[in-house]
Order: structure tokens, then sequence, then C-alpha cells
């Protein structure tokens, strides 16, 4: 019995060192998992390539072609469009190149100068559905429609599954005051391209100014999936709780839209106002003078400025604003008001309301009329002059 026993353990301890061989190597064949690399880091590691790669053979046009792309993707625009003109000057008639500088010029909001690159590229023979959807928007942006419709016509023939040309055409609609047909044609692009922002975009602008909040917050919301960090969607939806008078909503997508993107100017500029019409005015202050900094020509700013300076008591600063929009326009009624408020708050002073502001943000406000009292007139007396009983 010993010995069957003493068999029965040399097998297991065989198995037990088998199993573990088996597990070792396992280990050393298993594959690990690749890190997950984002297409910021990826572009970038492709421009660094692409720039050693330029500086052992400075007369690689392809390679400042390929690198002005990626610069374009990550929104460098002034260095995409140096590439670009480096690429052109090395080799001068590939239309791919002047379809690359279009594009740039297009995102550098010079539609004039990217409708001359994008047509050099259709004479250098570059036709391809991209090109006619980029020539199609180009035209609609310069407000010539016609050739617009017929370049994205062109573009539908090659491929009628592009997204980007029915948003143009979706475009045109709206331009033409269409809203029904631009809308089906925003919805279509999205259909064929379900990431495409400039189509969610257009969607919530459109259902925001039709006041049809719960649609644009939907749109809102599904774009935020695909594109998390973009600033502009967080101002829209700002611009949806802002109309329904949920203003911490509001107040917090103006702030992350401002911490996406700093030189989102409306954004400091719309919670400014919020501040402003509770009269939150030195809460309002910081907004409108950074909106003022960036932009010293943004409409109303210097003079919401100047009222939050008057409302918190520094009349002299305000007084020098109001001066200044004077020095501007001498016929500005709204500044010369303010300085004869200001002359006068000097002189008698000023209640500065307190600013502990908290929104509601449960509800849309509710407006109701005061409730009827009934009054007995029996039961009153007459009112008659001292000394009559």
């Amino acid at each position: 019995m010993n010995k069957q026993l003493r068999i029965l353990l040399q097998i297991i301890t065989c198995l037990l060192f088998f199993s573990s061989c088996i597990t070792e190597s396992k280990k050393g064949l298993s594959i690990p998992p690749v890190p997950e690399v984002n297409e910021i880091a990826r572009r970038q590691a492709a421009i660094v390539f692409l720039t050693d790669a330029i500086d052992a053979s400075p007369n690689s046009s392809e390679n400042y072609y390929k690198r002005a792309i990626l610069y374009l993707e990550n929104e460098k625009v002034k260095e995409a469009l140096e590439d670009i003109n480096n690429a052109i000057n090395i080799k001068p008639n590939v239309g791919n190149y002047f379809q690359a500088k279009a594009l740039i010029l297009r995102d550098s909001q010079q539609p004039q100068l990217a409708l001359e690159a994008a047509s050099k590229a259709e004479v250098l023979n570059a036709e391809s559905p991209e090109l006619y959807t980029l020539l199609g928007d180009l035209f609609q942006q310069l407000g010539q429609y016609d050739k617009s419709k017929s370049y994205l016509r062109k573009a539908l023939q090659i491929s009628p599954n592009n997204g980007e040309t029915y948003f143009y055409q979706g475009e045109i609609a709206a331009k033409m005051a269409d809203t029904v047909t631009a809308l089906v044609f925003y919805q279509q692009a999205l259909g064929l391209k379900p990431s495409f922002l400039p189509a969610y975009l257009k969607l919530i602008q459109v259902h925001t100014n039709l006041k049809q909040y719960d649609l644009a917050l939907l749109y809102s919301s599904e774009a935020i999936k695909y594109h998390p960090k973009s600033a502009s969607l967080y101002f829209y939806r700002g611009n949806i709780y802002q109309r329904v008078w949920k203003l911490d909503s509001a107040v917090m997508c103006y702030k992350r839209a401002i911490a996406l993107d700093t030189n989102l100017i409306q954004a400091n500029f719309s919670i400014g106002v919020i501040y402003f019409k509770v009269r939150a005015y030195r809460l309002a202050l910081p907004f409108f003078e950074r909106t003022l900094k960036h932009n010293p020509k943004y409409p109303d700013a210097k003079f919401f400025v100047a009222q939050c300076l008057e409302y918190s008591g520094e009349y002299v600063k305000a007084k020098e604003l109001y001066n200044q929009i004077l020095a501007e326009n001498n016929q500005d009624y709204k500044a010369l008001g303010g300085i004869a408020r200001v002359q006068r708050k000097e002189i008698y002073g000023e209640y500065i309301p307190n600013e502990d502001i908290k929104f509601d943000t449960t509800a849309f406000p509710k407006f109701e009329m005061p409730k009827r009292t009934s009054i007995d007139t029996l039961s009153l007396k007459p009112m008659l002059p001292k000394g009559i009983n």
C-alpha cells in the first residue's frame, strides 16, 4: 500500500512539474497588450520622423507635403501652409499639393485664395470627389450657389456616399432660407458620416433657433461622445441652457469651452452677460475684461466693462471708459447716459448689490399672476376729516 501511495505521489509531482513548465512557456509566448496610442501622439511621432527626413533630404517635396497634412490635422495652419508652399516650390505641377493648399487656406478662413488653389488642382487633373466637394464648399462660401451645386453633383456621381457633400448641399439650402431641406441634408450627412462635427454644430444651431431645445440637447450629447474636447460643442450647449434659464449649467458649459479653447471669447462674453443680468457685477467684470483684452472691438464689451465698474462703485474707472467710448463715437447715447449716472452717483452714492448669486436650474421661469383678495367694502369705514365723527 505504501508503495502504491509513493507511486501516486510521484505521478502527481510529475504532473505538477509539467503543468508549471507549460504555464511558464505560455508566459513566454503570450503577447503583452499593445499600449494605446492616441491620434495626436501618432501624428506627432510622424511629424518628428518627417522632420528628420526633411533635414536629411531637404529637396523631397513629398515629405513637405506629408508633414503639411499632419500639421493641418493638428490645427497648426501656419506651419502647414509653410510646408505646402515648400513642396510646391520644389514641384510646382502636382495637383494634390494645390488641393492640400486649398484645404489649409480654407481652414485659415481665406476662401478666395483657397478657391484659386483648388482650381489650379483641377487644372492639373487632380480630379476626385474630395476635390469637387472642396470646390463646392468654397463656391457656396463665396455665394456662387449654381457653381457650388454643379461641383457637388459631380462629387456625388463619383462617390454617392460622401457625407460631407450632403452637408454642403445643406449649407446652400440654409443660406437660401430653406430650413427644412437644410435639415434633411444635415441628417443625411450624419447618416453617412456619424462623427462629422460640422453637421452636429449646424443641427444644434438650427434646433436651438427653432426653440426645439430637447432636440438640440440630444444632438449636442451625441456629438460630445465623438468630440469630447470640442470647445464649440460646449459653447453651443451653454447657449441652449441659457435659453431655457438653466443658468448654472450654462455657465459650466461656457467655462468648459474656455478651458478647451482660451481664445473662445464668445464664451467669456456670454458668462459676463449672465452674471450682469442677475446684477452680479463684480463676477461679470473679469469675463468682460478678458473679452475686451482678446478683441478690443468686440461689440459692447467696453460698454459692459464700464457698466460693471460703475455698478461696483469704481466711478473714476467707469467714467474713463465711458469717455473712451465717446471719443470713438461722440453720439453714443448709452455712454452719455453712463457719464450722467456716474456724476449723479458721485454726489449721492448708490447701493451696491450683494453678489452671493445662486441660479435656479430646475425649470423654466414661472410667472404667476398675484392672487386676488376679496375685499368686504361694507366693513370699510369712510375716511372723514379730523374733527368730524
